[in-house]
């Protein structure tokens, strides 16, 4: 966003292109357009304003400017590139989590192809707050998965009921047998990090996490969430030194990356749909 559309106001319609019809005032999430000659922002619209853009994206003549974008800062939809049903939909089925990869590196650029789209999933009232750690070195990849371990250790000798609940032998047992069931030895991680007691942020960082791994496979990778980390990673201190954490920083939700070792052939099947119609 090249903030070229700034001004004093939080929205102008362009009277020489607006044809009220009326899109901006339906489409503002607050209800903070009103209907006069013109779309006009209500009194209280500057601190309320989320600066979502959507007055300016649904827009059809390039008649409303917001405080931070205009019509010619936000790109083109073009609608020939959104998959149809059938393809969604197949796509959708088909996405795995990917446990075994292959040795490539993978390349920072990709990475952040795929922290870039992640910017555009939903997320409480546009709020943003999430940041990014991407640990991208093999080997210390290898040195957080065992410090994964050792918390999972720390946890038998605290909370016995806990471990035995969680079924962290799982993980315990094949480390000592020099079996990586935590990163799956890919060769990256990616954290999505936000401030401790941000109630947006949970939600936020699993959709954001689970947007990146929707978008992976286009770049040839694969993916798995890897809670373990996440939960170690939010209270284990020398984990937290090891990732230079932010201060009042927490990751709410991680996953490795990399090129997948094996492919899938078919989809698996899945419980029948659960619904109660009210």
């Amino acid at each position: 966003m090249n903030n070229t559309s700034t001004m004093d106001r939080i929205i102008e319609a362009d009277v020489g292109l607006c044809i009220n019809c009326g899109s901006c005032i339906r489409a503002c999430p607050g209800g903070l357009i009103e209907k006069k000659d013109y779309p006009e922002p209500i009194p209280s619209a500057w601190d309320l304003c989320i600066d979502c853009g959507h007055c300016v994206a649904i827009c059809p003549t390039k008649a409303m400017h917001q405080r931070v974008m205009g019509p010619d800062d936000c790109e083109p939809i073009d609608i020939s590139l959104t998959p149809q049903w059938e393809g969604m939909q197949h796509y959708l089925k088909t996405r795995r989590s990917v446990r075994s990869f292959s040795n490539t590196r993978v390349e920072r650029e990709k990475v952040l192809q795929l922290l870039d789209v992640a910017r555009w999933a939903p997320n409480g009232a546009n709020r943003q707050v999430l940041r990014w750690i991407v640990v991208d070195d093999p080997e210390k990849v290898r040195q957080i998965a065992g410090m994964t371990i050792d918390w999972m250790k720390l946890v038998k000798e605290k909370n016995s009921e806990l471990y035995q609940e969680a079924r962290l032998e799982l993980f315990v047992d094949p480390w000592d047998l020099g079996q990586d069931r935590i990163a799956r030895g890919a060769p990256c991680i990616i954290m999505a990090c936000a401030p401790k007691d941000e109630r947006t942020a949970p939600p936020a960082a699993m959709i954001a996490v689970h947007q990146v791994q929707l978008a992976a496979p286009s770049l040839g990778l694969g993916t798995t969430f890897t809670g373990s980390i996440n939960t170690a990673s939010q209270s284990y201190p020398p984990l937290v030194e090891v990732l230079g954490m932010p201060e009042g920083y927490v990751p709410h939700a991680t996953c490795v990356i990399g090129y997948p070792a094996e492919k899938y052939h078919r989809i698996p099947i899945r419980k029948p749909v659960e619904v109660t119609w009210i």
